[in-house]
């Protein structure tokens, strides 16, 4: 009899125990079984692989399941302004869950397995909660085939800027090793400094060619002082200077004399060379006045020549008896 009551109690104590796993499973897989239930429509551009059952999420935290897909949707049932969202997704949430009318729906990967799911958020209050059945317009968050292409896209130009920055490292390597050569022209400028560097320390050693000029230099300034003590001692240097400026107060004195002589002599030098350019020119003329004066002939006008004109006495005696006449 004891028995008996103790597998009485075994079975009912699996009955309870199935029974309660299979209740907390269709309340997890199929919650309207147990609470009510809203649904609502969800249009995307394309389903992305999102299976019935996924999870729907309010702000992160799930509130409901994907209850069926729809694809491709008749061109008249989709919403309005949106006509390549080709698919439609049926969500059901618990019904106390807060969406609102102007919210932000998103199919997204979530969790370690990247699993898809639907997200709601930003949603405004001042909009009202959605109605049974109510239609929102969702969008995707691109995968890695969609992704890749758009890194690429923006990863171009630095992909670019890149090769153009190892193709100049390349020719700056090119350019050192060319530098760098043994007969180079680097080479020959290190060597040309070496040899620099040798003649300023022979120049600058001990007794070398730069201490011997500063001690000549030093002696000669030496020498220098030593003079003007002595000309300052005896005075030499005042009394030089002063013979100095009576010398050439004596010769400007000489200058101006000279200068007037010279101002008073030119005009009498001219006059004689206008003589003599004259004499010149008559002897030119009439060469024969040198051996017979007497025949000179004297135009009416300075340094002109009248042929056949009467010598000095016929024109007096002809001025004389026109002078007697009536």
């Amino acid at each position: 009899m004891q028995i008996f009551r103790n597998e009485v109690r075994t079975g009912l104590l699996v009955l309870l125990t199935l029974g309660l796993v299979v209740g907390v499973i269709l309340y997890i897989s199929s919650p309207g079984l147990f609470r009510p239930l809203k649904t609502f429509r969800v249009y995307f551009d394309d389903a992305a692989g999102i299976k019935p059952g996924a999870a729907v999420m309010l702000a992160g935290r799930k509130i409901g399941i994907v209850a069926d897909i729809q694809s491709p949707v008749p061109v008249s049932d989709r919403p309005a302004g949106s006509p390549d969202s080709e698919a439609m997704v049926v969500v059901k949430v618990a019904n106390d869950s807060q969406i609102f009318k102007q919210s932000a729906v998103t199919m997204r990967s979530f969790g370690l397995l990247a699993e898809l799911v639907i997200d709601f958020n930003h949603g405004n209050p001042l909009s009202g909660l959605a109605e049974q059945n109510e239609g929102f317009l969702g969008t995707r968050s691109p995968d890695l085939a969609e992704v890749g292409p758009q890194i690429i896209q923006k990863l171009d130009p630095a992909l670019s800027q890149v090769e153009l920055t190892l193709q100049e490292l390349k020719r700056t390597s090119v350019n050192l090793t060319l530098l760098t050569e043994p007969k180079s022209p680097l080479v020959d400028a290190v060597k040309n400094f070496q040899s620099v560097t040798s003649n300023l320390k022979v120049m600058t050693a001990k007794d070398g060619p730069i201490e011997e000029a500063l001690n000549n230099i030093h002696l000669t300034l030496g020498d220098l002082r030593s003079v003007t003590a002595e000309l300052d001692k005896n005075q030499n240097l005042g009394k030089a200077l002063a013979n100095f400026n009576a010398g050439s107060a004596k010769l400007k004195t000489i200058l101006d004399s000279t200068d007037r002589n010279i101002a008073i002599a030119f005009p009498r030098i001219n006059l004689i060379l206008q003589n003599v350019s004259e004499l010149t020119l008559k002897l030119k003329q009439q060469p024969w006045r040198v051996l017979w004066p007497s025949t000179i002939k004297y135009p009416d006008q300075p340094g002109a020549q009248v042929a056949g004109q009467p010598t000095p006495l016929r024109r007096r005696a002809a001025f004389e008896a026109q002078k007697s006449s009536p």
